[in-house]
């Protein structure tokens, strides 16, 4: 008990920080796979978000059919944008749209789902031979495409190089690492987001086990090897202005206790930078 009242006697006292000017901190909804994205919207609010990224493939709940995706009717689609605007709740990001999720015949139709739910950024994985299309189809939409990072093998930009390789010469496809899957790479997080400069749109920021180990699990936030307080030193000296989104794949079942204690990490290494 008292350590719920201190996490929220800290989450009202440094509002500020939570929300900090240019660094606008989400939850990956990924984080509630367990559960309905209108489970999970409630369990953010219960943690104090106002900023969430979701992803393909998440069960919407009662009242709508099928998943979180372009499925969803014209009706449906408005029903959803009012709830969330109700709740104050905004999606800054929509991912990760991998091979997994997408093919020629319905790429498109996620450009258009992201427009019509209001969502500035799609997180995606692209074949090589997909990045212009991509690239074109952001210009369409207006929806900014920023690269993600899975574990190698399996992963065309599971290295920095790689993400720089296919962002060069197309001017709407950005950055969006995740410093735990470049952790699990064998990547150092804090030279891989000096490689990334002026282009980092966003981030998954969380914590894992080991270093150079993709089957590493992950970890309370700071426990790990990530070196998450260098991470966020390092977007203070570029300037950041964008979305850190917050992801935890441990404990699934029962990981609001864990998600408090990452928060509380992530303020008071906020107000180190202070």
């Amino acid at each position: 008990m008292k350590r719920v009242i201190l996490f929220f006697a800290i989450l009202f006292s440094t509002k500020s920080l939570f929300s900090q000017k240019d660094w606008k901190l989400s939850v990956q909804m990924w984080t509630f796979h367990k559960v309905s994205f209108l489970e999970a919207i409630d369990k953010a609010q219960q943690l104090g978000f106002k900023y969430i990224e979701a992803y393909p493939g998440q069960k919407v709940g009662e009242g709508f059919h099928g998943p979180f995706s372009y499925n969803l009717s014209q009706a449906e689609r408005k029903k959803l944008r009012k709830l969330l605007k109700e709740k104050g709740i905004k999606i800054l990001a929509y991912g990760v749209v991998d091979n997994g999720y997408y093919t020629k015949a319905d790429l498109e139709k996620y450009f258009i789902f992201c427009r019509d739910m209001q969502i500035p950024t799609m997180t995606a994985e692209p074949e090589w031979e997909d990045l212009d299309w991509f690239n074109q189809l952001s210009e369409k939409y207006k929806v900014k495409v920023a690269l993600h990072c899975h574990p190698k093998p399996t992963s065309h930009y599971w290295h920095p190089d790689s993400i720089l390789k296919a962002m060069r010469g197309r001017i709407n496809i950005g950055a969006w690492p995740d410093v735990a899957h470049w952790t699990r790479n064998g990547v150092n997080s804090v030279e891989g987001l000096k490689k990334m400069e002026g282009m980092l749109l966003g981030m998954h920021f969380k914590d894992v086990v080991r270093f150079d180990d993709v089957k590493t699990n992950d970890t309370l936030f700071g426990k790990g090897a990530a070196n998450l307080p260098g991470v966020l030193k390092e977007l203070k000296r570029q300037n950041f202005k964008g979305v850190i989104s917050l992801e935890y794949e441990a404990n699934e079942d029962n990981n609001m206790g864990d998600m408090r204690k990452n928060i509380e990490f992530y303020l008071s290494e906020i107000k180190k930078l202070k």
